[in-house]
């Protein structure tokens, strides 16, 4: 549950049953440090996780998406 949404409901008692969970604090900071992020260090890190992702596929998947993505483009220049 949001924070928004425990002081709406009228749990702004701290009480160990409300105790935010780990996955609850790492949504809440991700969030918190994206919207913090200037655009271009925010491209970089996208660049490079997509760039991490291609490079531990299977050279044939990354072939087929090559495919689906520009086609032929080596045989028509």
């Amino acid at each position: 549950m949001s924070r928004i949404k425990e002081g709406l409901i009228g749990y702004d008692e701290p009480n160990e049953w409300i105790e935010p969970t780990s996955l609850e604090m790492v949504d809440e900071l991700v969030e918190y440090q994206v919207y913090c992020m200037s655009l271009s260090e925010l491209t970089q890190r996208v660049i490079r996780q997509v760039r991490e992702e291609y490079y531990t596929q299977h050279v044939d998947v990354m072939r087929q998406e090559y495919l689906k993505a520009f086609g032929n483009k080596r045989e028509e220049g």
